[in-house]
């Protein structure tokens, strides 16, 4: 089995940021976010397991989605959402489900993953995934984030390399 690096990645506030126009898919990502995911993925070999609510579309859209917008980086899975979180017994209500069980359930489920990093706007997981966690929200110092400091910025990115090389 091979051994893999995971990069969980949340469109909406990472990737999806205050950049004009629409496709098929959706809202068109912001470039300079986009390309700051290609470095993370350039420089650590790692793959993307998406936790959006993107994900409801459907691997294989989302799949679709990778190629046709020429995206970076081999997208090869999505997260469980929250009923199987609460049909598993990992919480007990569905309110309760915050995005870091969803993570802990895709990485025990794939033993070969030797580091991850979490991407994502919102804070919610768990206290043990913290190491592995870069907030691209409440930026608001870096100076190529938007809006209100949302976006995988320069200084989110160098902090993602640094926890998958680690």
């Amino acid at each position: 089995m091979e051994k893999i690096k995971v990069v969980f990645l949340d469109i909406d506030g990472v990737l999806n940021v205050g950049y004009p126009g629409h496709d098929d898919y959706g809202r068109l990502f912001h470039p300079e976010f986009v390309d700051n995911l290609k470095r993370i993925i350039d420089e650590t070999g790692a793959k993307i397991v998406m936790s959006s609510t993107w994900r409801f579309a459907g691997l294989e859209k989302m799949k679709q989605m990778w190629i046709d917008r020429n995206l970076p980086g081999e997208l090869i899975d999505i997260t469980v959402d929250c009923v199987q979180i609460v049909d598993e017994g990992r919480a007990e209500f569905y309110d309760t489900v915050e995005r870091g069980h969803e993570v802990e359930q895709w990485l025990d489920e794939n033993p070969n993953v030797t580091n991850y990093v979490i991407l994502d706007d919102d804070n919610d997981f768990l206290t043990h995934q913290r190491g592995h966690f870069v907030r691209t929200a409440n930026n608001i110092n870096h100076p190529d984030s938007i809006d209100v400091g949302y976006g995988l910025t320069n200084e989110c990115t160098n902090k993602a390399i640094r926890i998958l090389n680690s």
